[in-house]
C-alpha cells in the first residue's frame, strides 16, 4: 500500500518530489499509528488531526519552491489517509473529517 501514496503528486512536476516524500512519510507514520488494535474512530481523528498539523506546518517550504498545498494536493492527501484507515478495517470514517484541520 505504501508504495503507491501520493504517486500523482510524485508524477506531478508542481509539487517538489522532496516535500511530497516528507508528506508521505507523515502518512506512513499516520498509517502506523492506526494499525494499533482496539483504536476508536476518536483516536484515528485525533492521529489524523496531528499528521495534518504535521502537514500545516510545511505550507511555507512549499511556497518557497513554487509550489503550494491546493486543493488537488488536499484531496490526494485526504484519500492517502482514508486508505491507510480502511485498510485497518475502519470503513466508517469520514474522509473530510481525517482533515477537518487543513490550513490549505
Amino acid at each position: 500500500m505504501f508504495a503507491d501514496l501520493l504517486l500523482p503528486m510524485f508524477d506531478d512536476d508542481y509539487y517538489p518530489d522532496i516535500l511530497v516524500a516528507e508528506v508521505k512519510q507523515l502518512i506512513v507514520q499516520f498509517a502506523k499509528k492506526v494499525a494499533k488494535s482496539g483504536l476508536s474512530e476518536a483516536d484515528i481523528y485525533h492521529f489524523a488531526n496531528e499528521t495534518v498539523a504535521s502537514i500545516n506546518e510545511m505550507k511555507p517550504q512549499f511556497e518557497d519552491l513554487d509550489s503550494s498545498l491546493d486543493d488537488t494536493a488536499a484531496d490526494y492527501i485526504a484519500e492517502a489517509m482514508m486508505m491507510a484507515v480502511q485498510d485497518e478495517g475502519y470503513m466508517d470514517v469520514e474522509m473530510e473529517e481525517l482533515v477537518a484541520n487543513r490550513e490549505w
